[in-house]
């Protein structure tokens, strides 16, 4: 199975790693000569598709299928019409898509279904989170304590999109699901938990959630119903807040996610990779029993010149030689480009240890930043988390 990933960075370093797993070879297409996943699949183009229209066409007629991972539009279209052109599959649902990355539209789409969301402004009151409505991920992201801070993150955001989103800030946990789906047919995945850094990146997963059954299981019915109104063919994530025991959804994209899907990989064996090909070339929902097998623990760290600092995907968006290692100063795996013996300084890995239970995954990832920290020699570990009022 050869499969043409688009796009190099965070998602498309998912869906490498995804794919590789599965046993399938990796082609990936990226404009960057230096995209994130570069080293990490087993051919690498650097094209332009909508400059090089031919090029891109030479490629796609050597794959078995297209898997999308990113979210310009233009680029999306394109590439949608050269597979429909070819008969190449294309695993995403555009129509799902075009709702789920614009906040504004997502918004709408809560209300009219009824789908519980975080109360807008100014209903809510203080504190706020004020976010871009068509970037994903921390990009743009801030929180306000008062009007002063309201006005400061409204400027902030208005730089990069013109309509920022207003919502209450929930204090609870934050969890994710994806839900893989055959036109509106849905299969929940496993729940898991997220963890964000002073920006509100996403710096650790973990899984199994420690949440309640009663949140996982209305997760379940929420993920089950946005896609049976969106009417999805493909794979879509669902991240909620949870809000006493009930889930506030805050946002959706009806694409392949990073940093969860290996989580749950790791966790339960399902590779939504996997499930991805079985749906768009064989029409097949088939997904397995999902139980946790391991406790999964992943988190993001770069080094600076004496400190070793937990921080959002943001640091790994734009890393250069990236490798996956096994056994990596004792996590099971490691995407880092960190080596044994050299300078640390603006290093990066991506760390995934499993245990039986998440608190013995906890000791395991404090054995491996010690190990780290000893061998380049770093003086102090930071692992910051959001902070009131973040203001440019």
């Amino acid at each position: 199975m050869r499969i043409v990933i688009l796009g190099g960075r965070l998602q498309g370093t998912e869906a490498v790693y995804l794919c590789s797993k599965a046993g399938y070879e990796t082609v990936l297409v990226d404009k960057d000569p230096n995209a994130p996943a570069k080293n990490l699949a087993n051919e690498f183009h650097m094209i332009d598709i909508i400059k090089e229209v031919d090029a891109a066409e030479r490629i796609l007629k050597t794959s078995d299928a297209v898997l999308p991972a990113c979210e310009n539009m233009q680029t999306l279209a394109l590439l949608e019409n050269l597979c429909n052109k070819l008969g190449v599959p294309f695993m995403q649902d555009s129509a799902a898509y075009r709702i789920t990355s614009d906040k504004t539209k997502t918004t709408s789409f809560f209300l009219k279904t009824g789908i519980p969301t975080p109360e807008a402004w100014p209903a809510c009151g203080f504190p706020v989170i004020v976010k871009p409505s068509t970037k994903s991920g921390s990009e743009g992201v801030y929180r306000a304590d008062n009007t002063h801070q309201l006005e400061k993150a409204l400027e902030a955001v208005r730089i990069i999109d013109r309509k920022p989103v207003v919502q209450e800030f929930i204090e609870g946990p934050a969890l994710s699901l994806e839900v893989i789906s055959a036109r509106g047919s849905a299969r929940p995945l496993q729940v898991t938990a997220l963890e964000f850094d002073e920006r509100y990146g996403c710096k650790r997963v973990y899984a199994p959630a420690e949440t309640s059954r009663e949140s996982e299981d209305r997760m379940s019915e929420l993920g089950t119903k946005i896609a049976s109104e969106l009417r999805l063919n493909g794979l879509t994530d669902i991240q909620a807040l949870v809000k006493g025991s009930s889930p506030k959804v805050n946002e959706i994209n009806a694409r392949l996610p990073s940093q969860t899907p290996t989580v749950v990989y790791h966790s339960t064996g399902i590779n939504m990779a996997e499930l991805l090909v079985r749906l768009f070339l064989e029409d097949r929902l088939d997904v397995a029993e999902i139980r946790p097998k391991s406790a999964v623990l992943y988190q993001h760290v770069k080094a600076f010149r004496n400190e070793l600092k937990v921080q959002g995907e943001h640091v790994m968006a734009n890393a250069l030689g990236l490798r996956l290692e096994e056994n990596f100063f004792g996590a099971e795996e490691a995407i880092t480009n960190l080596r044994h013996g050299t300078n640390a300084t603006d290093g990066v890995a991506t760390l995934i240890v499993k245990s039986h239970d998440i608190r013995g995954a906890v000791k395991k990832m404090e054995e491996v930043v010690r190990r780290i920290m000893r061998e380049f020699a770093l003086e102090r570990y930071n692992d910051p988390s959001p902070r009131s009022g973040r203001i440019v």
